[in-house]
């Protein structure tokens, strides 16, 4: 401000000399340092009625003020009209087409200058490699490393260390180290890329003797190196050492910008201590975007949806503008609570700002939709997306699969091999579970053979999820040879094969891998008795069941979850031991949900209970009350015991409620191919013979001495496939 005072008082003053080509250089920086564009123009006016536009100080410090200010294409005319260019001029342009995202630009002035015989110096050098750096561009990288022996610029810290940096960040760690050999350990930055390089390519036990061996230099880490380092303390050992170096930065007052807040903070909430997270947040007096992102996704990470979008309101009311980086972080924690008003919001944020074009924005767009049930929104953001990753392939496909919608799961990931997009075991993963949902074991195979013949190596995960589907498909024979010949096995991989032989039944099977699970060093876990209990529940095996309940809450301190007590009810519902099933209701400490009471619903239909059918039936209509499934059920319910009045009821809430009965439908796979049906379907090309066959059957069940039961009920599921239950 003062400079900028003084040149004004310059042309005021009657004795004071005019500006000269010494005088503007300082003028114009001073106006790109208060962000005075307006200011600027003028001065730049003023240089050029005085003739001193063309000057090289001049020019430069015009040049680097509109380019700092974005305005790309007057600092090309200014650098244009220039009759002379030295180096610095050449690098200050490059420097402002680099900063302002334009690397093209920015190469092809390289060549022009190289082209004008105009030498590169260590900044135009240290620039460039920078780019390579970000953009692991390692053959760039080389060449620029070829110059810089040749013009003997190697030696220079700045060349130097920002080659140690290419070389880092484009995994060629062992040439880093090279050249972090050869050069001085005097300087800080130069410990701090190559500690930022280990831990970049994970390797946290080299970038921490490197910490160590650069005090027992004698220099001291700044927040540049603390924050380097951080990151890759996010294990249980690690979080140990992160509150040492806490420990350090306190004792030794070191600086904490925002760099160094923002890694304290994520180090804190990716080993759950929430609590320390938020006494960093509530310490620190300067806080800005970064740092109010990494609490949003820190609160994600451990589950507080609620607790993020508090924390985005309050950023808001502080004045903070959101980047597309708080946007992507705060949209999982609306679609966690579902919250599609705000995500909508968000959206149209979004849009005003031209952040759509952003992947990882786009991305986290659709998977808010797709959890809020939205899936046709989620899928017009796929489709309108101008470039797709593999994580959005990804996310789109796991959408489809998770919301019962198998078969476009399943021609998207057509779609993506076609597009030649490379999979990832995450792909796999989740084409596998759309293959389980169908069920269709022709196109799992497919997917095996895959995991056979492909150029990636199925991961543990992949390969449960492959022993998940042919366990659904029916299939335990492949599901057990695909867990026996993994070379390696942890606890999802026992819940998938534990899970498997539970779905059908075999309880005495389940148990003996439990067993086994144990022996091998593993511990079981909530899936793995929830597991247990259903298959105990299917087999009628009450005790058994009970057991494993006792063995879970007392023996493994495993506290049961909503899903476990439902799975109890069942146990005793099936059993036909309904009041030992209403009491275990009363006695639980979660309020009942759907599932729960429709366990007992179904049990009533089975064991005719009426009055406690009345009971489930009104809670069910008060929990899910669009859910035609239990209207129906209930309606049955009424009808074989003759309560024609309960009939008429049931019919008379649905048209209240309006609620529409969802066509159950049932599936046949023959040949490779899916056939599917509702009541009364014509739709089949073969309906006419399917319609003869079965007229044929029944004729023959007759004869062998079948009658007609009218109590058996089709009811449709939740999922709109069809139950047979018979009394």
């Amino acid at each position: 401000r003062f400079a900028v005072l003084f040149y004004v008082k310059m042309w005021a003053h009657p004795s004071a000399p005019r500006p000269d080509g010494h005088t503007l250089p300082y003028v114009v920086k001073s106006c790109a340092a208060l962000g005075a564009l307006a200011l600027g123009r003028l001065v730049h006016r003023t240089a050029r009625a005085l003739g001193l536009d063309r000057d090289m100080y001049v020019g430069s410090a015009l040049i680097k003020m509109y380019a700092d200010a974005g305005l790309l294409g007057g600092a090309r005319e200014v650098f244009d009209g220039m009759a002379e260019r030295d180096c610095v001029l050449w690098n200050v342009m490059m420097d402002g087409y680099v900063k302002g995202g334009d690397v093209a630009s920015a190469v092809g002035l390289f060549g022009a200058m190289r082209a004008s015989r105009c030498d590169p110096n260590f900044a135009t050098l240290a620039c460039f490699l920078s780019v390579c750096a970000t953009e692991a561009d390692l053959l760039s990288g080389l060449q620029l490393h070829t110059l810089a022996v040749k013009y003997g610029l190697e030696p220079e810290v700045a060349v130097a260390n920002t080659l140690v940096s290419m070389y880092a960040k484009c995994q060629c760690l062992d040439d880093a180290w090279r050249l972090f050999d050869l050069m001085p350990r005097d300087d800080l930055v130069t410990w701090n890329g190559m500690i930022s390089g280990c831990v970049q390519n994970g390797l946290v036990d080299d970038a921490l003797r490197l910490f160590c061996d650069m005090q027992k230099s004698g220099l001291q880490p700044d927040s540049v190196t603390l924050a380097s380092l951080l990151p890759a303390l996010t294990d249980l050992n690690g979080f140990k050492q992160g509150k040492e170096i806490h420990g350090y930065i306190v004792r030794n007052c070191v600086h904490l910008d925002v760099f160094l807040v923002s890694a304290l903070v994520d180090i804190y909430f990716k080993c759950r201590d929430v609590r320390m997270a938020q006494n960093v947040f509530d310490a620190t007096k300067t806080i800005d975007v970064v740092i109010g992102s990494t609490m949003i996704s820190g609160y994600v990470l451990n589950g507080m949806s609620e607790a993020a979008v508090k924390m985005f309101r309050y950023l808001l009311e502080v004045g903070i503008k959101p980047n597309a980086v708080m946007v992507a972080s705060t949209l999982p924690a609306c679609a966690c609570m579902a919250a599609m008003k705000l995500g909508q919001e968000l959206h149209g944020y979004v849009l005003k700002n031209a952040y759509e074009g952003r992947c990882y924005v786009e991305s986290a767009l659709m998977d808010m939709y797709a959890k809020c049930g939205r899936l046709d929104l989620s899928h017009y953001i796929f489709s309108k997306m101008s470039a797709k990753d593999e994580v959005t392939w990804n996310s789109m496909i796991s959408s489809f699969a998770q919301n019962g919608e198998p078969e476009e799961a399943l021609e998207l990931f057509r779609q993506m091999s076609m597009e030649g997009v490379k999979y990832s075991n995450v792909t796999i993963s989740s084409i596998l579970s759309a293959c389980a949902g169908l069920p269709a074991i022709y196109y799992g195979k497919e997917i095996h053979g895959i995991i056979i013949k492909g150029p990636i190596r199925a991961d543990v995960f992949a390969e449960s999820a492959l022993i998940d589907m042919y366990g659904k498909c029916g299939n335990l024979e492949l599901a057990f040879r695909v867990f026996e010949f993994m070379p390696e096995k942890n606890e999802v991989t026992w819940n998938s094969i534990i899970s498997a032989y539970g779905a059908h039944g075999l309880v005495e099977e389940s148990v003996s891998l439990l067993c086994r699970m144990q022996e091998e060093g593993f511990n079981a876990d909530h899936v793995t008795f929830l597991a247990l209990i259903s298959a105990c529940a299917h087999a009628g095996q009450v005790q058994e069941g009970l057991r494993l309940f006792k063995c879970m809450t007392e023996e493994y301190q495993i506290a049961p979850r909503v899903e476990h007590l439902a799975c109890m009810v069942d146990l005793y519902s099936r059993a036909g031991k309904l009041d030992k099933a209403m009491q275990f209701i009363a006695d639980m400490p979660f309020k009942p949900d759907a599932g729960i009471w429709g366990a007992l619903l179904h049990a009533c239909r089975v064991h005719r209970d009426v009055e406690l059918a009345e009971i489930a039936s009104q809670e069910l209509f008060k929990l899910d009350p669009h859910n035609s499934g239990y209207y129906v059920l209930m309606s049955n319910i009424n009808a074989v015991a003759g309560r024609w009045d309960g009939v008429s009821k049931m019919r008379r809430l649905m048209k209240d409620k309006k609620v529409q009965k969802i066509p159950g439908y049932s599936w046949v796979d023959v040949n490779n191919t899916s056939h599917l049906f509702v009541a009364a379907d014509n739709s089949h090309p073969d309906s006419e013979d399917i319609y003869m066959s079965l007229k044929s059957l029944l004729l023959e069940l007759k004869h062998e001495g079948y009658v007609p039961r009218p109590d058996i009920c089709y009811t449709t599921q939740p999922d709109n496939t069809t139950q047979v239950m018979a009394i």
